[in-house]
């Protein structure tokens, strides 16, 4: 059995959860004790990580590391830190150490850019971020943008209003993490040019076509040219479902398959659309995500092994928006996307759901369709959760790791979890909630009471409730649920299920 030592992003339920949750392909994961992973803004344990790191992989056969993780404490520890770069470039280079006490291992690595998201909330960020978050993605756009000569007079001129607003000591310590933690990586990625490591993804968290994240990527992108070191690596928006993917790559390549993904949309249109919080059309990154699992592209459907259907429209929007009209129904063909999902499984193929025309949650009207034609479990794979790219790479996975196993308990299981997670919490009962509840307990979206109070208790509730109501087919598999607040805010939630037990 081949064993997979994977140190996650961090120890919410999408990084540690998900990958234990994936059916079963003949391989042994072992992940480090979750109470070692650090909590939120608290970071891990980096030097207990790297001795558990070398105990594991002495044996191993692949290993999945997180240098956010080890190097940092987590992806939310990577904005808030204020060590050294020789400090942290000495803690990444462990990676050296466990090519050496393992050298046949394959490593694989992955490493954010650091994001600079669009709001003023300090939730995963600074505190400061709370007062010039907004002003400081502003600042990184327009230092962008005047780089390549495209600042308008109204743009300059809020360039130099925005000079003066932000504080000097805020400026440098946003600015001066940001270029360490570049540095860091840039140093990181001299393991896979001199073959310390197999394979390299470089995520982008809440990316968007100008601004400081922008920037940082060009600098990368310049040293894998420099190097010709494309073929190694991947980088494009991602960030929690990094794990996954190159846990499906792991598996995929120990057993010796190279999976041929045919992709269809369900609008002629969705390749084109740049999605919410990415920085490029949707289907380069596709692109991405299928070389990242250790798959190619293939476009015919005889000669492919899995089908990706992308339920994407012709561009992002609330579903309660005006332009839902054109965007989900006009331009949109629903019923033609789920009859091929249909014909695709008639032709024996793999078939993955990445339902991402809507953004933090499932697309209700899609998930009755397919319910009405039973495809809720007639499918090997489905998400529709958070992002776009999160989205698609946990669907490549399952379907990878199901291509590759078989597991048919283990993809119910899976399923059955995305669809409680992603339509019933995401989809349904997490608004509810944020509007009917929290405001009675004196709460809001960003504190609840604590991991395992009366909010996961309402939660956990309306949950039960709801997929009883709506899918009664999928709630009669499941003999309870389980719910906390892994960060003690309403954004994600951990749901377990216990399932009901089935005769032969």
């Amino acid at each position: 059995m081949t064993k997979i030592v994977m140190l996650p992003l961090d120890e919410r339920p999408c990084n540690y959860i998900y990958p234990q949750l994936m059916p079963e392909a003949d391989y042994l994961l072992r992940l480090p004790p979750r109470e070692r992973m650090g909590d939120k803004k608290v970071p891990a344990d980096t030097a207990w990580l790297g001795e558990w790191l070398l105990r594991e992989c002495a044996d191993a056969d692949a290993c999945i590391l997180s240098l956010d993780t080890l190097v940092y404490g987590g992806i939310v520890p990577s904005r808030l830190h204020g060590e050294s770069f020789e400090t942290l470039a000495a803690r990444a280079d462990l990676v050296r150490e466990l090519r050496r006490v393992n050298p046949k291992m394959k490593l694989y690595l992955f490493q954010l850019i650091m994001r600079c998201p669009d709001y003023s909330l300090s939730d995963e960020e600074p505190d400061y971020y709370d007062e010039f978050g907004k002003e400081l993605h502003l600042f990184g756009r327009y230092t962008h943008l005047e780089k390549l000569g495209k600042l308008t007079q109204e743009e300059e001129e809020a360039f130099v209003r925005l000079k003066r607003e932000i504080p000097a000591d805020v400026l440098a310590d946003f600015t001066g993490r940001r270029e360490k933690n570049l540095c860091v990586l840039l140093h990181d990625l001299e393991f896979l040019r001199d073959g310390t490591a197999d394979y390299f993804i470089v995520p982008q968290d809440d990316a968007a076509v100008y601004g400081f994240t922008s920037m940082n990527q060009i600098t990368v992108r310049q040293f894998l040219k420099e190097h010709a070191l494309h073929g190694k690596t991947a980088m494009y928006p991602s960030a929690d479902d990094t794990g996954l993917i190159l846990l499906g790559r792991a598996v995929a390549e120990a057993h010796g398959v190279r999976p041929r993904v045919y992709v269809h949309y369900a609008s002629s249109k969705a390749g084109a659309v740049i999605p919410w919080f990415e920085d490029r059309p949707l289907d380069e990154t596709v692109k991405y995500h299928i070389l990242a699992a250790g798959g190619r592209r293939v476009y015919s459907l005889p000669e492919a092994d899995i089908v990706l259907g992308i339920n994407m429209g012709s561009g992002m929007c609330d579903p309660d928006s005006p332009e839902a009209v054109l965007h989900l129904d006009v331009e949109r063909n629903l019923a033609e996307f789920v009859a091929f999902l249909r014909y695709a499984l008639e032709e024996g193929k793999t078939v993955a759901v990445g339902d991402v025309a809507t953004c933090n949650g499932s697309d209700g009207e899609l998930l009755h369709l397919m319910r009405e034609e039973g495809l809720l479990l007639a499918v090997h794979a489905y998400a529709g959760w958070n992002t776009s790219s999160n989205t698609l790479g946990t669907a490549m996975c399952q379907s990878v790791l199901w291509l590759c196993g078989g597991d048919e308990r283990g993809r119910v299981r899976f399923l059955l979890h995305r669809y409680y997670e992603d339509m019933g919490y995401m989809g349904i009962v997490r608004k509810e909630v944020t509007e009917q509840v929290l405001p009675v307990l004196g709460l809001d979206y960003f504190h609840t009471d604590g991991k395992a109070g009366a909010v996961a208790s309402a939660v956990r509730e309306r949950l039960i409730a709801r997929m009883r109501e709506r899918f009664p087919e999928l709630a009669a598999r499941v003999e309870d649920v389980s719910v906390e607040m892994p960060w003690r805010r309403m954004f994600e939630a951990e749901i377990r299920l216990t399932e009901k037990e089935r005769t032969p």
